[in-house]
C-alpha cells in the first residue's frame, strides 16, 4: 500500500521528480491502481516480488508524470515558438514593405514571394476590384498609385514606367476633374511637374480610350492580377505553415533563447531519462525474480519426480523379487527335464548299439571296442542329428548367460551319467 505523502520525507516537494519516495496525496490513488495492475499482471509470490511491484508502481508513476510535465512543456514552448516565428516574419514584412515604397520596381517580386507580401497584394487588388465594381466604378489615387506599386512602376509622376503610364492615362480618363487630380498627384509625389512631364501624360491621356473602356481595361486587369495573387497567396501559405512547424520542432528544448527555459528543459528531460531507466531497471528486477522463482520450483518438481520413480522402484524390486526366483527356479526344472530326455535318448541309444557291438565282433575286436568304450566315456559323445537339433532349439532364442548355464547342466548330468555307468 502506498504511504500518504505526510509520512514520507519532503524532499523536492516544488515538483517531485527528483526525489524517491515523494508522492503527492492526489496522486496517491493513481500509483494505488498501478500497483493493483502490476500484480494482477505480474503475481508475485515472495516480499522480495512484492516489495519489487510497489517500487515499479512508484517509478511508473513518476515516468508518466515526467512525460506529463515534458508535454505541458512543450506545449507551451511549441505556442510560444509559433509567436516568436510570426513575429519575425511580420517584422521582415514591415522591412519589406518599406522598401517596396521606396523601390517598387525592385522590391516588389521579393516582398511577392512571402506570404505576407502575397496577401498584402491579394487585398490591395481585392479593395481596387471592389472600387471599379461599385456605383461610380471609379478608384481613388492613393489606390491608383497602388496600383501603378503592384504593377512594378513608381507612384511618382515622374518616374512612371510604361505600366504606370497605362494605369494613369485610364485613370485619369474616368476622373471628372483630370487637371486637378494631377495637381493632387504632384503634390504628392513631392516635385514639380515638369513640362517633359506634362507632355508624355497628356499624349498617353490623349491617346487612352474613353472612360467605359478605360474603366474596363482596368477591370480586366485588376481581376487577373488579383487571381494570380489569390493562387499565390495560397500556394505560400502552405510553405509558411511548413517553416513554422519546421521552427516549433527546432526550437524544442532550447529554451528559445532564454537560459532560464534552456535549464528547465535541460533538467526536465534529466529527469525523464532516470525516471524511465529506473522504470526499466526495476522490471528487469522483477522479471529475474520471476525466473528465480521459477527455476526453483522446477528443480523441486524435478526432485519429487526422481524420489517418487526411486520410491515406486524399490516397491516394484520387493514385491517382484520373489515372482523372479520362482520364474528362474521353473525355468531351470524344465531345462533340466528336457536334458534328462536328451541323456535318455543317448543313453537309449548306446544301449542300442552295445549288443551289436559284443555279437559282431571276436575278442580282440570287443577289447578294441571296450578300449573305445572307455575312452568314449572319457571324451564328450558324439550326438546325432536329431539330438543336436533338440539342443539347438533350447539354445535358439536365450541370452549368452542362459546358453552357458544349460551347458552346465549339460556337462554335469553328463558327468553324472558317466559315474552310474562307472559303478554299474
Amino acid at each position: 500500500m502506498i504511504q500518504p505523502s505526510s509520512l514520507q520525507p519532503r524532499n523536492a516537494v516544488r515538483h517531485g521528480l527528483s526525489s524517491s519516495l515523494y508522492v503527492p496525496e492526489e496522486r496517491i490513488p493513481f500509483v494505488e491502481q498501478i500497483r493493483m495492475e502490476l500484480i494482477h499482471i505480474h503475481q508475485p509470490q515472495s516480499a522480495d516480488e512484492r516489495d519489487c511491484v510497489s517500487e515499479l508502481a512508484l517509478a511508473r508513476w513518476k515516468s508518466s508524470e515526467c512525460d506529463r510535465q515534458m508535454d505541458l512543456r512543450a506545449r507551451s514552448e511549441s505556442a510560444q515558438a509559433g509567436m516568436i516565428f510570426d513575429r519575425q516574419m511580420l517584422e521582415q514584412f514591415e522591412i519589406d514593405e518599406k522598401l517596396w515604397h521606396s523601390n517598387p520596381r525592385f522590391r516588389r517580386d521579393p516582398l511577392g514571394q512571402t506570404y505576407h507580401g502575397a496577401a498584402l497584394f491579394e487585398q490591395l487588388w481585392s479593395e481596387i476590384l471592389h472600387s471599379l465594381h461599385s456605383k461610380i466604378q471609379n478608384i481613388s489615387l492613393q489606390q491608383a498609385r497602388n496600383m501603378a506599386m503592384l504593377l512594378g512602376s513608381s507612384s511618382k509622376i515622374h518616374e512612371l514606367s510604361l505600366d504606370g503610364h497605362w494605369l494613369f492615362s485610364r485613370f485619369l480618363k474616368m476622373e471628372p476633374n483630370p487637371g486637378q487630380t494631377i495637381i493632387w498627384w504632384t503634390h504628392s509625389s513631392e516635385t514639380i511637374a515638369v513640362a517633359g512631364d506634362t507632355k508624355v501624360i497628356d499624349h498617353h491621356l490623349y491617346t487612352a480610350p474613353d472612360k467605359s473602356a478605360s474603366c474596363k481595361e482596368l477591370k480586366e486587369r485588376a481581376t487577373q492580377e488579383h487571381q494570380f495573387w489569390k493562387l499565390r497567396k495560397r500556394d505560400l501559405e502552405m510553405e509558411y505553415a511548413t517553416r513554422r512547424k519546421q521552427f516549433i520542432e527546432m526550437s524544442m528544448g532550447t529554451g528559445l533563447g532564454d537560459p532560464k527555459l534552456a535549464n528547465e528543459a535541460r533538467l526536465g528531460l534529466r529527469y525523464q531519462i532516470t525516471a524511465q531507466n529506473r522504470a526499466d531497471k526495476l522490471l528487469r528486477r522483477l522479471d529475474g525474480l520471476k525466473r528465480q522463482r521459477m527455476l526453483l520450483e522446477h528443480r523441486s518438481a524435478q526432485a519429487d519426480e526422481r524420489e517418487e520413480r526411486r520410491l515406486e522402484r524399490e516397491t516394484r524390486d520387493e514385491s517382484g523379487g520373489y515372482t523372479k526366483e520362482s520364474d528362474l527356479y521353473k525355468e531351470n526344472r524344465l531345462v533340466k527335464a528336457e536334458l534328462e530326455t536328451v541323456m535318455e535318448d543317448l543313453a537309449s541309444m548306446m544301449g542300442q548299439i552295445e549288443p551289436e557291438i559284443h555279437n559282431t565282433q571276436e575278442p580282440p575286436v570287443q577289447e578294441v571296442a571296450t578300449a573305445v568304450q572307455n575312452k568314449v566315456a572319457d571324451q564328450p559323445m558324439a550326438i546325432d542329428g536329431r539330438l543336436q537339433a533338440r539342443i539347438d532349439r533350447m539354445m535358439k532364442g536365450r541370452s549368452r548367460s542362459e546358453r552357458a548355464r544349460i551347458k552346465k547342466q549339460f556337462t554335469a548330468m553328463n558327468k553324472e551319467s558317466e559315474l552310474a555307468g562307472a559303478v554299474n
